[in-house]
């Protein structure tokens, strides 16, 4: 954006600022709250108000204001873990028992925070605050028209929910398609909007598929809500509890803080906050790649790589994914920041601290690709590189630290027994395809014309990727290239490598999970790939001899495919083709809830699986009041546990047995039956192994009758229905 606008006397203003925050919290405890402004106020205070003032005191308000805007929310997000960290292990040997509460949090939060204020305050005098824009831009016809994409989203995401009606959310679609075609090609958005373009887009993605139901959403958020609960209810977190998802604060502290200062339900934390950060992502990217590639080919790329369908069709129903997503990001951002000083060099350590204790995947798989590359550019003799071996060991040595010895070296034992069983099963599973999860993409059947093109697109897509490879090896010869980007890519191209050669290793996160990891560096390269193309199509037919004609043709060229593999991940051409398989959960949800019996049996059956039902919500809110904590409770579920139990009825996965068509009365004698929506009128139980078989590959559920134990609940007393779900009590 063009222009400027001053604010004078900025830090009284911040300090101003808490002083109000602190008040609203205050009055919120005493019962006295005006609805809306503590939730709004407290956002932008625990996203923006601690980083800001850290980057002031280290000096980093002389980059961008976008990049002084993005270190501010990665620093506040630091700040507040790791603040939250040290009053939850403090504060109880001074007698404060609930230190994640309300008011020992903000106490402490605004005594930090205006200590830092008047330290800058001495130092900086009268500080005034730059902003990078006129406040008459914001009512732009541009900014105005990006704004209200997310804001479509909400509606549409409503309207689905309340109404079960999708139009607007497939208008929305449309809308998104065509607003990288305003950007690039007729001028109604100026590139300094870029920036604004990709996290309105990225935004308006996340929330159109995280706002549709009321309550949470497939797997992974299930069981993070029951750890954030364990630790919001409680008031502390208890590290001692060996569990994976424990370990990581970005689902326990993290959330819990924000929760109790801004008053809100764990529900909306994981439905609508964590999606504002995590579209920052694409934006960081888009940072990252203008610096190595120019803008042209960044937005292209950072719409790429949110047009990956993983990013805003899986992603949003993960916190943690969310939350290490963005540090990576940040950590790739500082890691080819040719301006290096001291002050940077702390935040590549503290990226890296938060990608540790956000996400132990994550952090081991980037210690390892980070360690390669500061081999490699001790090798090459790069001077003056953030990835050296120092900084990338201290790094590993924070993330073994973290979780062998705080978080009970509880994913640290996952990680070596995955290790350990991929490394077994190397010799007896190295040709057998079905070994590698990707055998789907290999060996499925594509049931109709429009399968069939999203396949194709998805090979072209991958040949695209490929060909960028050979550009990438082209590019590390330049001296001019960076080269902690160019290693960090090649160790992604790697990885790819790895999911398809080795046995097993895929299935560690998922194929499609790995293939995002690795969009975050190759992206630029699958932009690369298809210009390579167009350009040897051009060469050997003879077409568009003019210079710029030809560049125009390849613009255009990259553009459609872009744009066509943006629609297909969003599945709209399923939905407008009436396909009964592979529409997005947003696009299906009314179908499903309205009773459309042309949707397939196991398309339907993993909907409800990973969708609890508000009767499911309320049988298991009442079964968390009433039941006696020593039972266990048999369910029908796939993989983390029966969804409504594990998050909203606050019942561990160890306390819930798999309910399959072999389990006997003996079995459940003396333990609750728990069915679900899926159980009581779909008639259909769901298993992680159904006799004898193994445990099914990401997206196949194995689904049987639930009247095969029928004769087993007729023997066993109903102690709670609602219609749509039944819990049972054996003597």
């Amino acid at each position: 954006m063009k222009g400027e606008q001053k604010v004078n006397n900025f830090l009284w203003v911040l300090l101003i600022f808490q002083a109000v925050v602190f008040l609203l919290v205050l009055l919120g405890t005493l019962g006295f709250s005006v609805p809306g402004l503590r939730q709004i106020v407290g956002f932008i205070y625990l996203t923006f108000i601690p980083g800001f003032l850290l980057v002031l005191i280290l000096k980093l308000n002389k980059e961008r204001a976008i990049e002084t805007l993005i270190y501010s929310v990665g620093l506040s997000l630091a700040f507040t873990m790791f603040l939250g960290l040290i009053i939850n292990i403090i504060y109880p040997l001074i007698g404060i028992l609930k230190p994640i509460s309300a008011l020992p949090l903000i106490i402490t939060f605004i005594v930090v925070t205006a200590i830092l204020t008047l330290v800058l305050i001495k130092r900086e005098g009268n500080f005034s605050m730059v902003l990078p824009f006129k406040l008459g831009e914001l009512v732009a016809p541009q900014v105005l028209f990006l704004i209200l994409l997310p804001l479509v989203a909400v509606l549409g995401a409503r309207l689905v929910q309340v109404y079960l009606n999708n139009a607007v959310l497939v208008l929305l679609i449309c809308i998104l398609c065509m607003v990288p075609v305003l950007a690039m090609f007729t001028g109604f958005i100026p590139s300094n909007y870029y920036p604004l373009v990709i996290y309105c887009v990225a935004l308006a993605l996340l929330w159109h598929f995280s706002l549709v139901s009321e309550y949470l959403i497939q797997y992974d958020s299930f069981l993070e809500y029951h750890f954030f609960d364990l630790a919001n209810s409680a008031g502390l977190w208890d590290f001692h509890v060996q569990a994976d998802y424990n370990a990581m604060l970005s689902v326990t502290i993290l959330p819990a803080v924000f929760c109790q200062v801004m008053d809100i339900t764990g529900t909306v934390m994981f439905k609508a906050i964590y999606q504002v950060w995590y579209a920052l992502v694409p934006l960081v990217l888009y940072l990252v790649y203008t610096r190595i590639f120019g803008s042209r080919r960044a937005f292209w790329a950072a719409f790429f790589y949110m047009s990956f369908f993983v990013y805003f069709l899986n992603m949003p129903a993960s916190g943690k994914h969310m939350v290490a997503d963005l540090f990576c990001s940040l950590l790739v951002m500082q890691a080819v920041d040719k301006g290096i000083t001291p002050a940077k060099k702390g935040l590549f350590i503290i990226w890296g601290a938060c990608l540790a204790v956000s996400l132990y995947s994550l952090s081991y798989l980037y210690a390892g690709m980070l360690l390669i590359t500061a081999l490699m550019l001790l090798l090459l003799r790069v001077k003056n590189s953030p990835v050296n071996i120092f900084y990338v060991t201290l790094f590993t040595v924070i993330c073994l630290t973290w979780f062998m010895y705080i978080a009970s070296a509880s994913p640290f034992n996952t990680f070596v027994s995955t290790g350990y069983h991929i490394y077994t099963s190397i010799s007896r599973d190295f040709f057998n395809i079905f070994s590698r999860d990707i055998h789907i993409v290999l060996t499925s059947v594509s049931p109709d014309a429009v399968h069939l093109i999203s396949r194709i697109l998805m090979y072209l897509i991958l040949l695209f990727l490929a060909i960028g490879a050979f550009n990438l090896i082209s590019l590390m010869r330049q001296k001019a290239f960076f080269k902690e980007y160019a290693i960090l890519s090649l160790a992604n191209y790697f990885l790819l490598g790895a999911c398809i050669i080795i046995p097993y290793f895929s299935n560690a996160l998922g194929g499609d999970r790995m293939m995002h990891i690795a969009l975050m560096l190759l992206a630029p390269f699958c932009i690369i790939g298809a210009e390579t193309v167009f350009i040897g199509f051009q060469r050997v037919f003879q077409f568009l001899k003019h210079t710029n004609a030809a560049l125009a043709g390849q613009r255009l060229f990259v553009a459609v495919v872009l744009l066509l593999f943006f629609l297909f991940s969003t599945t709209l051409p399923y939905e407008i083709a009436g396909s009964t398989s592979g529409r997005s959960y947003p696009l299906v949800y009314g179908h499903l809830r309205n009773g459309d019996k042309t949707i397939n049996l196991d398309d339907t059956i993993a909907f409800w699986v990973s969708s609890p039902t508000e009767q499911d919500v309320y049988s298991a809110e009442w079964l968390k009041k009433v039941r006696d904590e020593e039972k266990d409770i048999f369910g029908s579920y796939w993989q983390l546990g029966v969804p409504s139990l594990v998050s909203y009825g606050a019942i561990p996965p160890s306390q819930t047995i798999n309910l399959t068509p072999l389990t006997t009365l003996k079995d459940w004698e003396g333990n609750y039956i728990y069915l679900n929506y899926v159980n009581t009128v779909l008639d259909y139980g769901t298993t992680t192994s159904l006799n004898g078989q193994p445990a099914p590959f990401w997206g196949n559920i194995f689904h049987w009758d639930i009247n095969r134990i029928r004769p087993l609940l007729n023997s066993s007393s109903k102690v709670y229905s609602n219609g749509a779900s039944d819990i049972y009590y054996s003597q």
